[in-house]
């Protein structure tokens, strides 16, 4: 992974030799996509809350992991790559799609078709953009990832330096969870 990229993403996972996995909650988002070539039957179901899902075959979407798992399920050995996101990292490569997933957070969002794995950091590194926030959203994050519920409001402020209603509201906004709900639920996964 080049390192301009590790600042917003936790890690790739591969998923292969298995028909079925589940993809564990990391409070943040993850893109997902079917590696596999071949015949129909490489598509592969995705389920969230009891909705199910299909990606097809050379397809990427986008999934709301902060808190419930993700099953995946395909006739054919699995070959999907996962891009875990860190907290809001996302919001930096998909920004047009934050507000239609925050609306619909159990809903996976397709993003692009022939996708390659080879390609991922050059294509994920010319969609990175440069946030517009008045603060760096990131260092929160890795606060919070750091302190769970135990973290500072002194300091989440000191490093926000914007009032508390415009840090919860662009929090929610990237996030699409509370600065609060997110230290919680980061402190439970480890």
């Amino acid at each position: 992974m080049h390192k301009k990229l590790k600042k917003y993403i936790e890690h790739y996972e591969s998923i292969e030799d298995a028909t079925s996995y589940e993809l564990l909650p990391n409070g943040g988002m993850i893109l997902l996509l079917n590696l596999a070539s071949g015949n129909e039957n490489a598509n592969c179901q995705v389920s969230i809350e009891n909705e199910v899902y299909t990606l097809e075959q050379s397809q990427a979407i986008l999934i709301n992991a902060y808190v419930e798992p993700v099953h995946l399920h395909s006739d054919e050995k699995l070959e999907l790559l996962a891009v875990r996101f860190k907290g809001a990292g996302a919001s930096f490569f998909y920004e047009e799609e934050m507000s239609r997933l925050m609306q619909v957070p159990d809903e996976p969002i397709s993003i692009e078709n022939n996708m390659l794995k080879d390609d991922l950091d050059s294509y994920l590194l010319s969609r990175l953009t440069a946030s517009q926030l008045p603060f760096n959203i990131m260092k929160i994050i890795e606060l919070l990832d750091e302190q769970g519920s135990d973290y500072s409001i002194d300091d989440v402020m000191s490093i926000a330096n914007v009032p508390r209603k415009v840090l919860d509201k662009m929090f929610n906004l990237r996030t699409g969870l509370t600065f609060k709900t997110y230290a919680s639920l980061r402190e439970k996964m480890d």
